[in-house]
């Protein structure tokens, strides 16, 4: 299954891939439970934000994995959107662990579980 980081049904189409699949994908994938831990982190991920062989799994997200991101601008975000029903954003974001200065794209949206899937595009990564 062909999946596009635009595709408007992205964490439909993540629902239905394997783990390896998501894995191979060309851009950063995290899903967080409902409660911010993380049930998924993608090697992508890992290399492309410097997070590298570090645990991630059974980690709360944002207290330990992004603090800079537990901020009405993103957190705050989620949680509004997750209060009126669904999470579906999309917002540009600076910084990584290896390039404070890096660029992304990140789109939130919900999962079907009651989670978010987050995705992270870094246009000099892919």
């Amino acid at each position: 299954m062909s999946v596009s980081f635009a595709d408007p049904k992205l964490a439909r189409k993540l629902e239905a891939l394997s783990d390896e699949e998501r894995h191979d994908l060309p851009f950063g994938i995290i899903k967080l439970d409902s409660n911010g831990v993380v049930s998924f982190f993608s090697r992508t991920e890992a290399r492309e934000s410097g997070w590298k062989k570090r645990p991630a799994l059974g980690i709360d997200f944002f207290v330990g994995i992004a603090p800079c991101m537990a901020t009405p601008e993103f957190k705050g975000r989620i949680e509004e959107a997750a209060r009126h029903g669904a999470v579906d954003i999309e917002l540009g974001w600076v910084g990584d662990f290896d390039d404070p200065n890096g660029e992304m794209t990140v789109r939130i949206q919900s999962a079907a579980d009651g989670g978010i899937w987050i995705c992270l595009d870094r246009p000099d990564q892919g």
